[in-house]
């Protein structure tokens, strides 16, 4: 037998009269053949060798080729002699108590029957040594044995754990820093945790743990210590291996200040517009967060002028005395131009209707603030989960496509079902509201409810942009029939029935704002006494109201169900009887401000306060139905001061409510998101009364309230409340001592 070898004339070659295979384990021989290229009577010719091996190692079934030949009758006989890489049989598992084995093959991932090679070994031990090491076993290592072929040819693995004992980070210790506390620099690091008596044992990553120690830097960078350096640290362990000690020395340098600030190449920016987004201020103790915050805050500016390709470059140069000037060198390109608007994801709501909210027109300079400020309109909407806008350059042209991408929610329902409030008891509910009819943004209500306290039916359609303006129309008709009860023992039904009709537009100054006007009809009757009640009391005279309202609204919201910032700022003058007709003659005010602020993590704060005053200018009083009753929670009047039963503070005959003429509620309430869009928390104080005239009104004389509850985003029936609060002043309303009230509704959001 001799190595194959090469001949100089292919011709005079030897011709092959036989092909041999040997050492193969289960790759299939004719699979072998047809790769090597190799053939019954094909003659050898020079580098034949390098040829075969070269094409059989391309296919990753081997570990080891060799090549022979015998000579045989007429030829030779090619003899390729070759070691098949394993398959996988069965994975063993030994040694592991802290993890369980199907966590331990769960990271492996090993399939049996798949190609072992040594890589893959050496991988796979990797693999765990990390997960032992992400749970504290920071001691633990791992060994790989391969067991004998089993019957179907394949290759075992026993992989052989030593734990070793869970390494806690006992302490944290850093040496030569004055300036600032141990506290205050291991605070700064987000994963490596040292034990804490109360807060459980320590945290140590070696993958996480060099983002740490720039953290610790980038503190020292933004308190003055430019020059920071941490010069050496290092691990060391208890006496048994379990309690681990890191030490962090550090180099503080002196303390830098910021000296002169200045910047060159603006043109578009005039320098008091440039000077007033730089937060660098001379004198000052020099932090670097500072220098990248101006940095930030210029590339905006230039990104809402449409110099997308705007650059900024901030140098630094230390000068003597440890003091730092900083120059703001900028190159400002060309302005971008707006191509084209792709929108996608809206399966029902037409382009249209996204397309007229948007702040941003093909043709137009980009501006990254008029794109964020059309993203916020298409929310308000109130028809979308999300809405993600991708700004797609075309350097060729210095232009720039917007792609919206719009995930829409489930916005019409058509229901069927029950509810409870503290006012109306238990009610029935068959109704029919699309907020996005046929997607034309159009909003069509029906809505019929029915109960042993209250009967209401209203039938409504709104049109917000009519003839493709922002105006919009709507008109309703309404009844609704409410019993009630005065003075202890007058029980009667409230009949109210009539239509309205309102116009609104959208404004151009104040910014976020809109007006509306409209006519209202509407006549109350009272009917079905009870056998004790005085029907010759002139306050249950049956009444037709015939009135024109306006109203001006500021909404700047960042999102209309939950927001975090912005705020609503209302005012609804309204005036009935005189030339307009009808028996009652009175005007009215209500004046609403709501804001949010966000507070930290996801929270909120929303501060409302709600002004109202009505008075008549006619003989006849103010009709029952205009007076202003807080207590409790109103859905249909949008107030609330929890803790109090329904309708039962201001004014009072006998002990019993009667309706005040003035109204002064706050609400200052904390939202906190547990699953955000779907399930908040609340943390509430309420404050407010009402009073038989405008002069008696005192913030002195309020009726106080605190609490918690919840919110619930239902598909059906909207925003589903449950509110358990304690009136610190119930005795001056009903007697009863402090008590929690639980008040439970849903409904429309009040803003």
């Amino acid at each position: 037998m001799v190595l194959l070898g090469g001949h100089t004339d292919a011709q005079e070659g030897p011709v092959i009269q036989e092909i041999r295979i040997q050492g193969n384990d289960w790759v299939e021989t004719s699979f072998i053949e047809s790769q090597s290229g190799l053939f019954k009577g094909q003659n050898l010719v020079e580098g034949e060798a390098a040829r075969v091996i070269r094409n059989l190692y391309k296919s990753g079934l081997f570990s080891d080729i060799k090549i022979s030949i015998d000579q045989v009758p007429d030829g030779v006989a090619v003899i390729i002699d070759l070691k098949a890489v394993p398959r996988l049989g069965e994975v063993v598992l030994t040694g592991n108590r802290a993890i369980k084995d199907k966590t331990l093959k769960r990271e492996l991932a090993l399939i049996e029957g798949q190609l072992i090679r040594p890589r893959e070994k050496k991988r796979s031990v990797n693999k765990l040594v990390a997960l032992y090491r992400k749970k504290g076993y920071l001691l633990a290592s791992v060994d790989v044995k391969e067991e004998a072929v089993d019957e179907d040819g394949r290759l075992p693995l026993t992989f052989e754990m030593q734990e070793g004992e869970k390494v806690n980070l006992k302490k944290i210790r850093f040496h030569g820093n004055t300036a600032l506390t141990e506290k205050q620099l291991r605070k700064q690091m987000k994963e490596t945790k040292q034990d804490g008596w109360w807060f459980g044992g320590g945290k140590y990553s070696e993958e996480t743990y060099p983002d740490d120690k720039e953290l610790v830097l980038a503190f020292y960078r933004q308190n003055g210590y430019r020059e920071a350096a941490i010069v050496s640290d290092s691990l060391s362990y208890g006496p048994v291996k379990k309690d681990m000690y890191l030490d962090i020395t550090i180099e503080e340098g002196p303390l830098y200040r910021f000296g002169a600030v200045s910047w060159s190449g603006n043109e578009k920016i005039t320098d008091a517009g440039f000077s007033h987004f730089i937060v660098v201020d001379s004198g000052a103790v020099y932090n670097e967060e500072r220098v990248l915050k101006s940095r930030e805050q210029l590339q905006n500016a230039y990104m809402d002028i449409g110099h997308i390709g705007a650059q900024v470059f901030p140098q630094q140069k230390p000068i003597e005395g440890h003091v730092v000037n900083v120059h703001f060198d900028v190159v400002e390109k060309d302005p971008w131009t707006i191509r084209k608007i792709l929108i996608t994801g809206n399966t029902k709501t037409k382009d249209r209707v996204i397309r007229r909210e948007l702040r941003v027109r093909p043709g137009d300079t980009f501006s990254r603030a008029l794109l964020e400020r059309s993203v916020r309109e298409v929310m308000q909407l109130n028809f979308f989960t999300n809405v993600l806008p991708e700004p797609i350059a075309v350097e060729e042209t210095s232009e720039i496509d917007l792609a919206f991408t719009i995930e829409e929610k489930s916005t019409g329902t058509a229901s069927i079902g029950a509810g409870y409030s503290e006012r109306d008891k238990l009610i029935g509910t068959i109704g029919l509201q699309i907020p996005n009819f046929r997607g034309n943004g159009q909003q069509l209500d029906f809505q019929w409810e029915f109960g042993s306290r209250r009967e209401t039916f209203s039938i409504g359609f709104t049109e917000p942009w009519f003839r493709n303006t922002p105006t919009s129309i709507s008109a309703s008709l309404f009844r609704s029939t409410i019993r009630l009860a005065t003075y202890g023992v007058a029980d009667f039904d409230q009949r109210t029935e009539g239509g309205a009709f309102r116009l609104g537009r959208r404004l151009r100054w104040p910014d976020y704002s809109r007006i509306s006007g409209g006519y209202r009809l509407e006549k109350v009757a009272f009917i079905n006494f009870s056998d004790s009640t005085d029907v010759s009391n002139p306050f249950y005279q049956d009444n037709i109201t015939s009135s024109i309202s306006a109203n001006l609204t500021r909404d700047s919201r960042d999102l209309p169900i939950f927001p975090t910032s912005g705020g609503v700022i209302s005012y609804s003058p309204a005036l009935a009887g005189g030339f307009l007709g009808g028996n009652r003659d009175f005007h009215k005010h209500d004046i609403v401000t709501s804001f949010y602020f966000p507070i930290f993590w996801r929270l909120a704060l929303n501060v409302r306060s709600q002004l109202g005053f009505v008075a008549s200018y006619g003989p006849e009083s103010v009709p029952y139905q205009e007076l202003y009753q807080p207590g409790g929670v109103d859905i249909f009047e949008g107030t609330m001061l929890r803790g109090y039963p329904d309708r039962s503070v201001g004014p009072q005959n006998r002990g019993e409510p009667i309706g005040g003429v003035a109204q002064l509620l706050f609400n200052a309430e904390i939202s906190i998101p547990i699953v955000p869009n779907q399930f908040y928390g609340l943390i509430f104080a309420d404050a407010g009364n009402a009073w038989g005239s405008l002069d008696r009104i005192s913030l002195t004389d309020m009726r106080r309230s605190a609490g918690f509850g919840i919110r619930i985003v239902a598909p059906v029936v909207g925003i589903m409340g449950f509110d358990f609060a304690w009136g610190f002043d119930r005795r001056r309303v009903d007697g009863q001592s402090v008590q929690m009230m639980t008040h439970f509704q849903f409904g429309p959001q009040f803003y």
